[in-house]
Formats: C-alpha cells, sequence, structure tokens
C-alpha cells in the first residue's frame, strides 16, 4: 500500500504538480469533467479504504477497527493529494475534498448497514487520446492512466434486485444479476464541441455470487472484483437511445 501510495504521488508530481507549482489557493470547479472526476473522487476514496481495510485485517487488526482505520488512511492521502493540489496552478477544490470523504465514510455506511451492502459503485474503462490531444501530448511527465482520462471512465452504481424484490419475485431473479445505471462524459475537453453526458441503464454482476466464496483468497478476489463492471448488455438513455449487446 506504501508503495502504491509513493507512486501515485510520483505521477502526480511530475504529470501535473512539478511545473504548475504556485502559492496554496482554494479553487472549485463545478463544470470540468461534467462531475466524472467528482464521481472519481468519491470512488478512489473507496477503493483505497478497501484496499487498506483488508490491509489491516489480514494484520490481525479486528473488525470494525480495520474499517475505520482503512477508511481514516485513505482519506488522510486524498487530503494530502488536495494539499498538494493546492500548492499547484489547480487549487485546493473543497467539492473534491468532499467527495473523498464521502467515499471514505461509505465503506463504514455499507459496513453497518445491510441495505448498504447491496449497493455498489463501479467503474468500467476504455483508454482514450483526448486529455493527450488538449493538452498537446500530455503535461511533462504526464503517463495515460485511467484515473485521468475522463472521457474513457463510466461509473455504474449498481443494486441487487433480489435483496429488495418481494420473496416470490427474489426467487425467480438471478441472485449474481444487479441491475446499474451507468454516467460518463464525452468531448470533455471540447475538442470536437461542447462536452455532454451520457446515460446508461443495463445490467451488472456481482462476483460475490458467481465466485465461491470458500476461501479468505476467493472471498477477497471477489470483493475487489467488485469495483469493476464487466460488459454486459446495457442501454444509452442520454443524449440519445443505443442498445449495446456488451458495453464495457
Amino acid at each position: 500500500m506504501a508503495a502504491g501510495m509513493i507512486g501515485i504521488h510520483l505521477y502526480q508530481e511530475s504529470g501535473w504538480w512539478k511545473y504548475n507549482r504556485t502559492s496554496f489557493h482554494f479553487r472549485e470547479d463545478l463544470t470540468y469533467g461534467l462531475g466524472v472526476d467528482k464521481i472519481g473522487h468519491f470512488y478512489g476514496t473507496a477503493l483505497w479504504a478497501f484496499s487498506l481495510t483488508k490491509v489491516l485485517g489480514w494484520a490481525d487488526v479486528p473488525d470494525p477497527d480495520a474499517v475505520y482505520l482503512g477508511s481514516a488512511g485513505a482519506f488522510l492521502f486524498q487530503t494530502f493529494v488536495e494539499i498538494e493540489d493546492g500548492f499547484s496552478a489547480w487549487g485546493f477544490d473543497r467539492v473534491d475534498f468532499l467527495c473523498d470523504l464521502g467515499g471514505a465514510l461509505w465503506p463504514i455506511a455499507q459496513y453497518h448497514s445491510d441495505a448498504l451492502k447491496n449497493v455498489n459503485l463501479k467503474l468500467s474503462y476504455k483508454p482514450t487520446d483526448e486529455l493527450h490531444q488538449a493538452s498537446g501530448g500530455g503535461f511533462a511527465g504526464q503517463k495515460h492512466l485511467v484515473m485521468d482520462d475522463y472521457q474513457g471512465q463510466t461509473f455504474w452504481l449498481t443494486v441487487a434486485p433480489d435483496a429488495v424484490l418481494p420473496e416470490a419475485a427474489g426467487n425467480v431473479w438471478p441472485d449474481f444479476l444487479n441491475v446499474a445505471v451507468g454516467y460518463g462524459v464525452r468531448n470533455v475537453y471540447g475538442i470536437n464541441g461542447e462536452p455532454y453526458s451520457v446515460v446508461f441503464i443495463g445490467f451488472d454482476y456481482d462476483m460475490k455470487k458467481i465466485i465461491p466464496q470458500t476461501s479468505s483468497f476467493l472471498v477477497t478476489l471477489s470483493e475487489a472484483l467488485n469495483f469493476i463492471h464487466f460488459p454486459a448488455p446495457a442501454l444509452m438513455i442520454t443524449p440519445n437511445y443505443v442498445a449495446y449487446g456488451f458495453y464495457y
């Protein structure tokens, strides 16, 4: 986990901060990325919190201590990133900070709520080149990473219908099949026109119901894979209707 955090810091330092240093300041941007970047802050912090919680659990830290400490560690790391942004041209974004806080609190809420255990935020990603085109080939030291490629990201809020349907209907609905609402942005940097949002409805898979829960490794694997939306049938409903046999 330390290596991962150091790696992200070095990437951010060389790609975003090093050549854009300034005095500390606040700056909010509620239009950039049309909200995808905000969802990414929530999702990324929740993913860090899950990872730290697992590591602490392997170190025999008992629940719920591992959950609270994992969430706190993820939030502190994201706060460090926001402070570094504050000393760069981008500025400390207080809305990003609140999304980081929400992402840190999400695993705690799921831990204490059986209903929220049936709700997940997932990510699907298809690489694009728009960021590099918009920045003239990328900022100095910047690489092509999913965390900055907003055009290629689609976030999915998934729900397990069998957990909320009446018992008779729940017995019919496949327990591994979830319903999902997806959100993404196209033309983020305005190269081919104005940015616009895309919204999907579709299906999703609960990997904990697909992968046997017969060992701690398989449990961890299924939980980690539940952060990813795998290809599934979907219908784009905004800005127009497009049916996909499998959308990723």
